[in-house]
């Protein structure tokens, strides 16, 4: 352990930082199912708004699950890099119409 680590305005007489990424880091580095808008926002370190504006208007691909737009993390690491774009939204679990 180095001098580096260790916090000198530590009420104890001796405090080491973690190393390790936060949790929340942790969990959207390793979830496989496809991301709600915060686990976007988050990854692109934008506002949550920012992704449902990004989202609406086509710039952003995305799943529309009912009334909820859900992101697939393959698609959106491929927009962040600039590979994908402009979308269309895909309706899943679309509503039938009326008779």
């Amino acid at each position: 352990m180095s001098t580096a680590d260790v916090d000198d305005d530590a009420p104890t007489t001796l405090f080491v930082r973690p190393n390790s990424h936060p949790p929340e880091r942790a969990r959207l580095m390793r979830h496989d199912g496809l991301w709600d808008a915060n686990d976007v926002a988050e990854y692109l370190k934008v506002s949550r708004s920012w992704v449902y504006h990004r989202a609406e208007a086509g710039q952003l691909p995305h799943v529309r699950v009912g009334g909820l737009l859900r992101f697939d993390p393959a698609a959106i690491r491929a927009a962040a890099r600039g590979e994908v774009a402009a979308t269309k939204t895909v309706v899943a679990f679309a509503k039938r119409p009326k008779k």
